[in-house]
């Protein structure tokens, strides 16, 4: 969960020079619909793409500040989730619009709530949500202590539970993991190499006692050009799944890779070696 998702912009042709930062966006009626904010210019001047923060943000902003506890306090429901995916990983997990967790904090709503990492979060007090910016600007925005209804996919099932809203500042550090490299030298497999693009090994004692991986396998090459470089699929990474089958070691890698065929959907469920309890990621593509 990145510390700048807060970036909700309205883009305009409006000129902001030096000095506009802050003044007013008007519409054709005169109405502020937002406050200008910086351009993005290589002429060094007003020529360019203009950014607004919208109205809406900047009152919900104010009234915190003149509120009794004078801040700016975002909700939370203790989840982190990857920003971007592939299409591949929505037809692989069956949907279109929606949030895979990769994490749940032990404190946080969610967790309490029963919500678990690879569940897809898909709806909001009963609203289909497109992605996590959506998911973000909507739960920051509500009051920590009250509670939301999220509609969530698991195994494929449609679920609901009602989740108690946070504040993201507590949470935010339980999210946090340990980055300190450890240096490891894996032995190597061909296995997948040729339709992947990598090797991979069984995860090192150093490694699996970091991160509290046992089982699965790490990459230990990745060719340049290859598919698992084209999704940045890189060395280090560890593969604990593909496509929704379970990968526990070196014969159940290349059991799944030997199925595998051209213009196949490949979805890869993979951990940092350096991050204890970091959660899933999900890379994937289509097979060329």
């Amino acid at each position: 969960m990145s510390q700048s998702q807060f970036q909700k912009f309205i883009q305009t042709d409006a000129a902001i020079n030096p000095g506009n930062s802050g003044g007013p966006l008007v519409d054709m009626s005169g109405q502020v619909i937002g406050m200008n904010t910086a351009i993005y210019t290589q002429s060094m001047g007003s020529q360019g793409v203009g950014f607004a923060m919208p109205s809406s943000i900047i009152a919900n902003v104010y009234n915190m500040l003149i509120g009794p506890e004078h801040k700016v306090v975002r909700g939370s429901i203790g989840i982190s989730f990857q920003a971007s995916m592939s299409s591949a990983v929505g037809r692989m997990y069956g949907f279109k619009n929606g949030v895979i967790v990769s994490t749940v904090t032990p404190a946080g709503g969610a967790s309490k709530a029963g919500i678990q990492p690879g569940d897809v979060i898909i709806s909001i007090d009963g609203r289909s949500i497109k992605d996590g910016d959506d998911l973000v600007a909507d739960i920051s925005a509500r009051k920590v202590g009250t509670s939301v209804k999220l509609g969530y996919l698991r195994d494929g099932k449609q679920n609901a539970a009602n989740v108690v809203i946070g504040d993201r500042a507590k949470t935010y550090s339980d999210l946090a993991g340990n980055n300190d490299d450890d240096d490891n030298s894996p032995q190597e497999s061909d296995a997948g190499q040729t339709k992947l693009g990598i090797t991979v090994s069984t995860i090192p004692p150093a490694v699996a006692q970091k991160t509290g991986i046992a089982k699965g396998v790490i990459v230990t090459t990745v060719r340049p050009g290859s598919f698992a470089d084209d999704i940045n699929l890189v060395k280090g990474t560890i593969i604990t799944e593909i496509n929704r089958k379970a990968v526990t070691d070196e014969a159940s890698y290349r059991a799944v890779v030997t199925s595998l065929k051209s213009k196949d959907d490949v979805v890869f469920v993979v951990h940092s070696p350096f991050q204890k309890g970091g959660g899933n990621s999900y890379v994937g593509g289509t097979l060329p």
